[in-house]
């Protein structure tokens, strides 16, 4: 099973678009601790679901180790939540373990681009699963404009999202079907 790393913008978009909970059933979601906070403030959108996510280990929540520096210059304009996601998935990543990080952030998908970090961004979660057969054609058209109407994505990136195929996006398909 994938283990995924996953920033707050590109959660609360899965969540609000009812692709969070298939994700954990075929990814291992890991979010890293200022990630969780920004999804668990009182009163907004998923709150409440992101809890109980983790209540139900579907989700793990693991904090940057200060300690242990990574050597990757990342850049200092990212959010707090996209950089400690990016330095949670560096502290971590295994070479046998298939592993890659969901981010809509464009300045942290430019980094991961310029640094060969495996990503994808939210919408092209439902691309991927329709590729498993986790969803039928017409869900994953559904699905992906329903990404489009909550995310806010250009019409470059959804273009490209759109020209990709599944070869283009193989490491990213769960096998756990």
């Amino acid at each position: 099973m994938h283990t995924v790393y996953i920033d707050a913008s590109s959660a609360i978009l899965l969540y609000k678009t009812r692709l969070f909970v298939p994700c954990t059933q075929y990814f291992s979601m890991v979010m890293e601790t200022h990630v969780y906070k920004e999804v668990r403030v009182p009163d907004h959108p998923g709150a409440k679901f992101f809890l109980s996510m983790v209540q139900k280990n579907r989700v793990t929540v693991l904090r940057t180790d200060p300690d242990r520096q990574v050597d990757i210059n990342l850049p200092e304009n990212l959010d707090l939540g996209e950089l400690q996601t990016l330095m949670l998935y560096f502290q971590n990543v295994c070479p046998t373990q298939r592993s890659f990080i969901i981010i809509d952030d464009a300045k942290g998908a430019r980094f991961c681009l310029r640094r060969k970090v495996p990503f994808i961004n939210a919408l092209l979660v439902p691309k991927v699963f329709w590729f498993a057969g986790l969803l039928t054609k017409n869900d994953y058209i559904d699905k992906t404009a329903l990404v489009i109407e909550k995310g806010r994505y250009s019409k470059t990136v959804i273009e490209k999202a759109t020209a990709l195929s599944s070869s283009d996006l193989a490491m990213f398909i769960p096998n756990e079907t």
